[in-house]
Parts: C-alpha cells; sequence; structure tokens
C-alpha cells in the first residue's frame, strides 16, 4: 500500500478526529511549516465559524503534526476538508523533529479576510497546542489576542 505524509495544523491535530477520519494513518511526529503563519477565514457549517488557514509570511512558521497515511486515504481527507471547493491541497516542505525537510500535503483555504475563529474550533486547536507543546503566541496573534 502506497503511503504518503500530510502535515495537520488545524482540527486534524486532534488524534481522536483523525482517527475517525482516516484510520489508517499514523502520526510520524510533529513538524515545522516554515515561511507561513496561522490565521482565520472563511465559514465551516460544522464548527459555525471561521476555521484555520495558512498564510505565506517568510518571518513566520506553523507548527503541526507529520502523518504518514495510504495515498487512498486522501481522498477521504479531501471530502472532510472540502478540495478543491474550499480548501485547495497542496504539497509542501516541512521540517520534522530529526531536522529533516519533507515534502507532505497541506491544506490552504483561500480567505479574502481574516475573521475570529469559531470557539468550539478554537478550543480544539489551544488544547492541542498545549498538549503537543506548542508555543501558542502565534494561535493567540492569529485570533486577536492572548487567551
Amino acid at each position: 500500500m502506497k503511503r504518503t505524509l500530510y502535515f495537520a495544523y488545524g482540527s486534524n491535530l486532534d488524534p481522536a478526529q483523525m482517527r475517525r477520519r482516516c484510520p489508517h494513518a499514523a502520526a510520524a511526529g510533529c513538524a515545522t511549516l516554515d515561511g507561513y503563519r496561522i490565521a482565520f477565514g472563511g465559514h465551516s457549517r460544522t464548527w459555525g465559524g471561521a476555521v484555520a488557514t495558512l498564510v505565506q509570511n517568510p518571518d513566520d512558521w506553523v507548527d503541526g503534526v507529520l502523518y504518514e497515511m495510504p495515498v487512498a486515504e486522501l481522498a477521504i481527507l479531501d471530502r472532510h476538508e472540502g478540495h478543491p471547493r474550499a480548501y485547495r491541497r497542496t504539497r509542501l516542505l516541512v521540517t520534522d523533529e530529526t531536522g529533516r525537510r519533507r515534502r507532505a500535503h497541506v491544506y490552504l483555504l483561500p480567505v479574502a479576510a481574516e475573521t475570529p475563529p469559531a470557539p468550539g474550533y478554537l478550543g480544539v486547536l489551544w488544547d492541542a497546542y498545549l498538549r503537543l507543546g506548542f508555543d501558542r503566541t502565534p494561535l493567540a496573534a492569529a485570533r486577536g489576542g492572548a487567551r
């Protein structure tokens, strides 16, 4: 079975959600995507408000989880992420915990304007950042201030 890498930075940081969506995906550790910052925009009916996306910014980075998963499960993830109508899947270089640069699938939501995140959605990300030991400063800045 052919496998690929996926970089999660939003609600798929929640391992239970990721298991429900892609049962054969396995966390391969944390990773960092340089040259982007986390932001919120669009509107999710599921969450009732804005959800995470990435905005290019050469001075920033985004922490996330790298999943190794069957290529066939990308179609499942595409449906959950609304690809290609909402999020667009692309491949970007991330740096894993060992310092190795790896190409991974990433979902980007094009947004015209940044808006406040859905409270429940933000809670999932906040808890994941805490559990994973990520710096929550970029997340707090994206939501408009410290929590």
